[in-house]
């Protein structure tokens, strides 16, 4: 399911998800989402045959758009509810209202979903305008999705669109980054993901001990959209990128804005100067999804 300019949704099917965001993303594909761009995923599950695939695509089209964001949330609960509005002999937790049943075990994420963690500047690297960064953490069976939220966004600047691909020296500019670590570990992999599509993964041995680069299966999905004074960076990473679960983590961000200033922003900060790697900045933690 992809969220379309205009607070619309589009639901399709493919054997390629990673290259047909990429299509559609680009526009490539005519019709309803080259005409509603820029467009995110905001949900997907897999399944066993194209047939099942087609089957839950078109029971997603009948729902209403209320129904559509519940789904994205995992919110069930507010499902069974909106199904019950629209056909009061419903008792299904994931009615149609058209006679038919989404069943939950079939299309369901088992999905844990992180607390809104707001960033906060360094203190020796204040920002021009940029007043505000939250990022939410969204983890399914197969994807982790993370969004930040930039408020004051008049004068960030923005990495021209690179393409795919791995790259260094991403957060000499707007970059956008994830550390992860097991529980109290001295290893740790970090990501780095641009705007311009680009991104960068790394482990380390210890703190700043011991890099090598990460290998990734595919490349992530990075968008980023602005407004005259809001953006917002979108990332997925598929899970087989990522180190097992639980983690601890940290969520961070580098803004430029105009001028070449720069600003470090993280969910806490160590004494002294920026430092990503620090462990202080490890301030959050993340389960494995739900198996029941």
């Amino acid at each position: 399911m992809l969220h379309c300019r205009g607070g619309l949704y589009y639901v399709g099917h493919t054997d390629d998800l990673e290259r047909r965001i990429g299509e559609h993303q680009s526009g490539l594909i005519p019709g309803f989402t080259a005409d509603h761009l820029p467009v995110e995923l905001v949900w997907s599950d897999e399944f066993r045959t194209r047939d099942e695939a087609k089957a839950a695509e078109r029971k997603l089209k009948g729902w209403s758009q209320a129904k559509k964001r519940a789904l994205i949330r995992g919110d069930w609960e507010r499902i069974s509810d909106l199904a019950k509005k629209k056909d009061s002999a419903s008792t299904s937790s994931a009615q149609t209202g058209k006679g038919e049943t989404l069943a939950p075990q079939t299309v369901r994420p088992e999905l844990v979903e992180g607390p809104s963690c707001s960033l906060q500047p360094h203190v020796r690297t204040p920002a021009i305008a940029v007043r505000a960064i939250t990022v939410r953490a969204k983890l399914t069976q197969h994807w982790l999705t993370l969004r930040w939220r930039i408020e004051g966004a008049g004068k960030l600047v923005v990495p021209p669109l690179a393409g795919k691909g791995r790259a260094d020296d991403l957060w000499r500019t707007t970059c956008f980054e994830l550390f992860v670590r097991a529980p109290g570990a001295a290893a740790y992999s970090e990501f780095n993901l641009s705007p311009s599509e680009r991104w960068a993964a790394y482990d380390f041995a210890g703190y700043r001990d011991g890099m090598t680069e990460r290998a990734m299966p595919g490349d992530p999905v990075c968008t980023l959209r602005k407004g005259q004074n809001l953006a917002i960076f979108d990332a997925a990473i598929p899970l087989s990128a990522l180190p097992p679960l639980p983690w601890d983590y940290a969520l961070t961000a580098v803004i430029e804005e105009e001028g070449g200033h720069i600003s470090y922003w993280a969910i806490a900060h160590p004494p002294g100067k920026p430092d990503f790697h620090h462990p202080a900045c490890f301030a959050a933690t993340l389960a494995p999804p739900s198996q029941a």
